[in-house]
């Protein structure tokens, strides 16, 4: 009898190192032919109870916006994922003031709608415009790592607060109906907002403070839809502004120290994953696959101190999350629903991390250096596909589609009694 158990978990055992070594081969045939580069420059790993597998799952590579999850896990960690930021709107006859909360999502889509519910108040025109360093508007999309300033918050709502923006708005307005349409909040979409603005001034204190003003306020969905808005449409800017909120409460090094992170193993100069140039130097964050996959199993683990799951910040694939997962593992249905993701793609590097559905949440990442992204895709999708046959089969949850939309369809501003 003994001999008989003895047996069965010695092949139970050469199965599993049968499993990794064909998943090792598998990779190391397939990227010759995925046109993606030199296998001395490609990384993959899993974790399962067993430990970490892959190939060479201690190399430093670019991860690109594989970040985000790194900021997800800082938050995580750090912050309150239900908490709600709450921005206030004072108004004094012609003069209008914002004190900010440090949204970390105030873009095109909310500066749009607040323009809108001050036109639903009866406001087309003020004569001044004042905002604090505590609000922070920023619309356009970040190629390299900026610090967004108060100036540059100026400069952004002139853009939207003039008698020209007509044509700016409207493009907005029909972009980001477009936007609500899909995420479940309607919009009209054939009557954009317009307000405009003769003065607009940085202050720190409220001018209107002594006024008796009206007040009005916008509260935020809570942080964790914010998180999962991030990593489904990879807003930069956004993850920038989380990674560093979070570091008011905790420096990232002593986050590393605390997970038991070798800081070694990882290098991280902002939350977004941009790269950060200066003149003709450039820094990009890096981490090893190793790390890379740990810091998905902490975040698993973390969430559940806020009673949430890895589905609720990062996009399931198979069609119902916008970004770009949206258009991964369509010759894989098989997949669909199994995969918990995070993309990465730089000028130089397409990654992939996150969990595989199976019996339990499987942390995996692939990290290909390469400038062939489209093929990189590729390669992962079927890499991916080849876990699942290696590892085990595919336990597709069953996903509720979460609105990402950074309103919720309700009064935008309430009153503050």
């Amino acid at each position: 009898m003994k001999k008989a158990i003895f047996l069965t978990a010695w092949l139970a055992t050469t199965a599993f190192a049968q499993d990794y070594q064909g998943l090792n081969l598998d990779f190391k045939s397939l990227i010759p032919n995925a046109g993606v580069g030199k296998l001395s420059e490609q990384s993959y790993c899993f974790q399962d109870q067993k430990g970490v597998h892959g190939h060479q799952v201690d190399k430093l590579q670019r991860i690109a916006s594989v970040t985000k999850v790194i900021s997800t896990y800082f938050a995580s960690e750090t912050l309150d994922l239900k908490k709600q930021y709450e921005t206030k709107v004072y108004i004094s006859e012609d003069r209008v003031h914002i004190s900010g909360s440090l949204d970390p999502y105030f873009e095109e889509e909310k500066m749009l709608i607040l323009m809108k519910a001050l036109n639903e108040r009866g406001f087309k025109n003020f004569k001044t415009l004042t905002f604090d360093s505590q609000f922070k508007f920023y619309d356009i999309s970040l190629q390299t790592h900026q610090e967004i300033t108060g100036a540059d918050t100026k400069a952004r709502l002139q853009a939207y607060l003039n008698a020209k923006s007509i044509p700016l708005v409207k493009q907005k307005w029909n972009s980001i109906s477009k936007f609500a349409a899909e995420e479940g909040v309607e919009m009209d979409k054939n009557s954009p907002p317009s307000l405009v603005v003769q003065l607009i001034e940085l202050k720190e204190s409220n001018p209107l403070a002594n006024s008796s003003p009206q007040v009005l306020i916008h509260r935020s969905r809570p942080l964790h839809h914010l998180l999962k808005a991030m990593n489904v449409m990879s807003k930069n800017y956004l993850a920038q502004n989380i990674f560093k909120e979070a570091s008011r409460t905790k420096s990232f090094n002593q986050l590393l120290l605390e997970a038991q992170i070798n800081p070694e193993t990882i290098k991280i100069y902002n939350g977004s994953g941009l790269p950060v140039k200066n003149g003709d130097t450039r820094k990009d964050n890096l981490a090893s696959c190793r790390t890379v996959i740990k810091i998905v199993d902490l975040l698993i683990r973390s969430l559940k101190k806020h009673d949430l799951d890895l589905s609720d910040v990062l996009a399931v694939n198979g069609g119902k999350d916008l970004g770009s997962f949206r258009e991964r593992f369509l010759n894989y249905p098989e997949t669909h629903e199994a995969v918990l993701s995070k993309t990465g793609t730089l000028m130089h590097a397409s990654t992939l991390a996150g969990a595989l559905l199976m019996t339990e949440k499987l942390p995996f990442a692939i990290l290909n250096q390469t400038t062939n992204i489209k093929n990189a895709k590729k390669f992962q999708d079927r890499f991916v596909a080849r876990m699942f046959d290696q590892l085990g089969h595919p336990a597709p949850m069953v996903y509720e589609k979460i609105s990402i939309f950074p309103w919720q369809g309700d009064d935008f501003l309430t009153e503050n009694y």
